[in-house]
């Protein structure tokens, strides 16, 4: 049986599920959006950038959606909330452009590609895509 690291979920995704969850007090969801604000992570892309002799080069790209429910209204303070979770991921991110918690690696090149917000029946959300570049040794 070969041996295998399951890079986009232990690396990636737990290391923003880790970062989001120490940094906001709003639910992360993998499924969909629950309650009045959350924040939902799907797995997009899985590019491989580059083999070498002993491992590989991938990107990987996440996308990190916020949701607020507005109870049907679009005010200049549901927007201001949604803008500014969405200033503070990008951040936070930035903070955080190469992760190695407890000199551990888990990627570089790590940033908010694009951010997209969007409204529509009584809620604003914020679609914001996470790229990042993780190497694999064999």
């Amino acid at each position: 049986m070969i041996t295998y690291e399951n890079v986009v979920f232990d690396r990636i995704i737990e290391s923003l599920n880790t970062l989001l969850a120490d940094e906001f007090s709003i639910p992360i969801r993998y499924d969909e959006h629950k309650g009045n604000q959350s924040f939902l992570i799907t797995p997009g892309e899985d590019e491989l950038i580059d083999l070498i002799s002993k491992g590989q080069s991938r990107t990987y790209s996440i996308l990190i959606s916020y949701e607020l429910t507005s109870g049907g209204e679009y005010t200049k303070n549901h927007v201001k909330q949604v803008s500014e979770i969405a200033e503070r991921v990008k951040r936070l991110i930035m903070n955080n452009v190469s992760y190695s918690p407890s000199d551990v690696y888990k990627w570089h090149d790590g940033r908010i590609e694009t951010i997209t917000y969007a409204r529509a029946d009584g809620i604003l959300s914020a679609n914001m895509e996470f790229i990042c570049t993780s190497l694999e040794t064999l």
